[in-house]
């Protein structure tokens, strides 16, 4: 794969992004970048299916319950049954899972200034991912 391909270069920058992540953002939480997506999602919509979690996050097919149960065991999250169909498992943050997002807010701004992008670069940088997503996406 040559490496001026935007492929590469998206692969590239995502393994190094997890990467940074891993080793600098998240390392003394003891959460995997993963974690640290699945708390994000729960942060904004409080309680969701734990199937639209894994479709959300892009999480292939069995991924999401393992990276659930280790979140339970730890005490971020819960799991259990929708009232109306206990066929649907609910996800929610536990209180020490939402004190663990508050401890996180920052990452985001971390991560923009270690990129060391002027804003208008950022801004385009997030114009031109999302047109590529949306034109490579399929059903």
């Amino acid at each position: 794969m040559p490496k001026k391909s935007i492929d590469y270069q998206m692969y590239h920058v995502q393994r190094e992004i997890i990467r940074y992540y891993n080793r600098h953002l998240l390392h003394q939480t003891q959460l995997s970048y993963q974690h640290y997506l699945v708390l994000m999602v729960l942060s904004e919509e409080k309680k969701i299916p734990s199937l639209s979690l894994g479709e959300r996050l892009a999480f292939q097919s069995g991924t999401i319950t393992p990276i659930l149960k280790k979140m339970e065991k730890r005490g971020l999250i819960q799991r259990h049954r929708s009232e109306t169909d206990e066929r649907v498992v609910m996800v929610e943050l536990t209180d020490e899972g939402e004190a663990i997002v508050e401890q996180l807010r920052h990452i985001p701004l971390d991560v923009f200034r270690a990129s060391q992008l002027e804003f208008e670069e950022y801004k385009k940088l997030m114009y031109y991912s999302k047109k590529i997503v949306d034109n490579v996406t399929y059903e």
